[in-house]
């Protein structure tokens, strides 16, 4: 982290006006999969950290970012807000086969997503240098992810071709989530409902008949 830091200092130090400055700072993720970790960051192409590791960068030719990221909390009172991390996967001619096949395989491998972290790092770039080798990070923010969700749609682009796109959504929760939920509390349907949802079930009925028993008595014959 100190690297980073003194790459900051050493960028403002060749500054004699704020307007001197021209730099800026991207956000990279690292989804800690079970079976192999992914990394992305905000921008085009691809950069090594200085521990070797290979980023790929999620904007296209057309300036777009596939991988769509929240706006992140501060936390720090106590809340924790849910998360949506999604994921496009748009169809190329030729390649349609291809664009399926891995999407049914992210499904079949949606297990390896529970409960495994999703780490936010800073990375700083400054204009004109491209990527630099070595590059530092700096830790910004950890998330535990939830169950995935996929989603498949069919656009027809102004030209009048039509392509199928596809998107994987997965949800996450900071380190806060869970700490409200102590023992004998009451349960309530929807909030049993959202929490089975994270959990990957379909269909939780188990609490719509709650608040139709209480302060009801039973007599046992």
């Amino acid at each position: 982290m100190s690297a980073f830091y003194d790459q900051i200092d050493e960028v403002m130090g060749k500054a004699e006006d704020v307007t001197d400055i021209v730099a800026c700072v991207r956000k990279c993720w690292l989804y800690d999969f079970k079976t192999e970790p992914v990394y992305l960051w905000d921008g085009q192409g691809t950069f090594t950290d200085s521990k070797g590791r290979e980023w790929m960068g999620t904007i296209d030719g057309n300036g777009a970012n596939i991988h769509k990221t929240p706006s992140l909390q501060d936390g720090r009172d106590g809340t924790s807000a849910t998360y949506n991390f999604s994921f496009n996967i748009p169809t190329l001619p030729g390649k349609e086969l291809e664009i399926n096949e891995l999407y049914n395989g992210l499904k079949s491998e949606q297990g390896n997503v529970f409960g495994r972290t999703l780490t936010c790092y800073l990375v700083l770039f400054v204009e004109g240098e491209g990527v630099r080798p070595d590059t530092p990070l700096s830790f910004y923010k950890e998330l535990v992810m939830f169950s995935p969700k996929f989603s498949e749609t069919v656009q027809r682009s102004s030209a009048g071709t039509v392509t199928k796109n596809y998107q994987v959504t997965i949800t996450a929760k900071d380190n806060n989530d869970g700490r409200s939920e102590t023992p004998d509390r009451t349960y309530e349907d929807t909030m049993q409902k959202r929490r089975a949802a994270q959990l990957g079930v379909p269909l939780d009925r188990g609490c719509e008949f709650v608040a139709g028993l209480a302060n009801r008595t039973y007599q046992i014959p």
